[in-house]
């Protein structure tokens, strides 16, 4: 009734002299305004009670083993059990187990790693192992691993350069080889990756913890790139402890800037060209080539001269798009007796994102 009242005498004279009444917000279908809620705030959980020996685990400069393992120890100094849920890593290479699950008030528990160190050969390396418990801070428990790896094996220089080697042609190098613990070198194999590479170990004269390596490169087979090796074991007649990597370009007589050719076409767009360079591995030659062709009949060719009689370069270009990734061959012959037709594989490979 008192409200009825109030509205009456606010509009009455509103309405006497013509004035519209404005509708109240329920009227106008909204709802009522209403007081400003004050803002609710969670409590932080508190940090995970625990005394951790040690906090960092360190294992300073170390040869590569196999792997890494070692212990932290827990003990809760609350006054509740703490139940932790399963360790997780910084990396796919490490793992841990916290035993007991549920730590009761001045327990003790341990928590062991294991990180596997296939792959790493030498540098330092840090890794994480991240530690929660059901009720308290989801940031947990950090603990920290830490070593600087040693190969036990060295060897200089780490990897040999071959170059360009003409098809035919042996190249030789010498390795020196050594422990880092200064304890013998107990080599027992040399395991070359082809037939065509030779190596034998020499002794050093008053060292039995250092030797050479003689080591022979025959260029043998058709011209490609090379990544060989030469392994190198111990008393395990299975495990490699160290290796000598050897790469490098075996050429005929003729050379090219890219021995194989891939184009990605992506979403049918008509992509700009592509181009090799072909060139005589003997500078005094003269190359030439010609009938320049391709197996694929959406692709152009065209051969040009380089200045100063460098070579040539070949331009690729599409005049239609294949319906699919297909894959052909670009031909051509020379004068060069020891290569009389060379042939690049060409791969097209239609892309849709």
């Amino acid at each position: 009734m008192r409200d009825i009242l109030i509205a009456w005498v606010i509009a009455g004279p509103l309405m006497a002299q013509g004035m519209a009444v404005p509708p109240r917000p329920s009227e106008q279908g909204g709802p009522m305004p209403s007081a400003p809620r004050a803002a609710v705030s969670t409590p932080a959980l508190p940090p995970i009670p625990v005394r951790v020996e040690p906090r960092e685990y360190n294992f300073g400069t170390t040869n590569t083993p196999p792997s890494l393992t070692g212990t932290f120890t827990f003990q809760n100094i609350g006054n509740e059990p703490i139940r932790f849920r399963k360790p997780s890593t910084s990396c796919g290479c490490a793992v841990a187990s916290l035993e007991p699950p549920v730590l009761p008030p001045g327990g003790e528990g341990k928590l062991t790693f294991v990180i596997n160190l296939t792959g790493f050969t030498r540098g330092k390396i840090e890794k994480q192992i991240y530690v929660q418990a059901e009720g308290y801070s989801p940031t947990g428990t950090t603990l920290t691993i830490k070593a600087d790896l040693v190969p036990l094996y060295e060897n200089d220089p780490m990897q040999l350069n071959l170059g360009d080697m003409r098809l035919g042609e042996t190249t030789n190098f010498t390795v020196r080889l050594w422990r880092t613990d200064n304890q013998p070198l107990d080599i027992t194999r040399l395991q070359p990756s082809q037939p065509s590479i030779v190596a034998r170990m020499e002794p050093v004269p008053g060292s039995n913890s250092v030797a050479t390596l003689q080591i022979a490169v025959k260029a043998e087979g058709n011209p490609r790139w090379v990544y060989e090796r030469i392994g190198l074991y111990a008393a395990n007649p299975t495990q490699e402890v160290a290796s000598v990597p050897i790469y490098g370009r075996f050429v005929g007589d003729i050379v090219l800037s890219r021995e194989e050719i891939y184009w990605a076409v992506v979403n049918r767009q008509i992509p700009g060209s592509r181009s090799f360079r072909v060139r005589a591995s003997d500078p005094k030659q003269k190359l030439e080539i010609r009938n320049l062709t391709c197996t694929l009949k959406e692709v152009a060719l065209t051969c040009r001269p380089l200045p100063e009689a460098q070579g040539y370069e070949v331009l690729i270009e599409l005049k239609n798009l294949p319906a699919a990734t297909t894959k052909g061959t670009i031909s051509f012959e020379t004068n060069m007796p020891g290569q009389p037709r060379v042939t690049v594989p060409l791969t097209i490979n239609m892309l849709r994102f």
